[in-house]
């Protein structure tokens, strides 16, 4: 199991307009950071139903289905993203298969990439603990399964 690290951040523009009639919903912004190779994603985290209504492909529907099958929509406060990869050279994101979850109630948090042109097709459970300082350029939780301080 490659080394994980997901950062999840409060979205300031929560709430405001980018355009006639459309607003901002996702509640946290995040990155994902992969090990061996290194490999970086990045999500936003929507309530769940706010969420569905950003599917758009077949894959994500199915992805949808199951999750509803499974009863987590049924919890309150369950946040949901879909992935993209960032490439920090050219700062292009791309859409890639799979979809986190987020349960800040449980303090879990569920991430699954299918991303065959990087290599990754991978799934994690992970337990996510609130940061201490929260603020600017700060997360509010992090989620990993490898000590952050140690120097690699």
């Amino acid at each position: 199991m490659r080394d994980i690290a997901v950062r999840g951040f409060v979205n300031d523009k929560c709430g405001t307009t980018f355009g006639k009639g459309l607003f901002r919903r996702a509640i946290f912004n995040g990155s994902v950071e992969l090990g061996s190779p290194k490999e970086k994603y990045l999500v936003d985290y929507f309530e769940f139903n706010d969420w569905i209504n950003t599917a758009k492909t077949d894959v994500q529907m199915a992805d949808v289905k199951k999750l509803m099958d499974s009863g987590v929509n049924g919890d309150d406060e369950i946040y949901c993203s879909w992935i993209q990869h960032y490439n920090p050279i050219s700062k292009t994101k791309t859409k890639v298969g799979g979809f986190s979850v987020y349960a800040p109630n449980t303090q879990e948090l569920y991430i699954a990439i299918d991303d065959v042109l990087n290599g990754t097709i991978e799934d994690w459970t992970l337990p996510a603990r609130l940061c201490k300082t929260a603020g600017a350029n700060k997360p509010i939780f992090v989620a990993t399964n490898v000590d952050l301080g140690a120097s690699h």
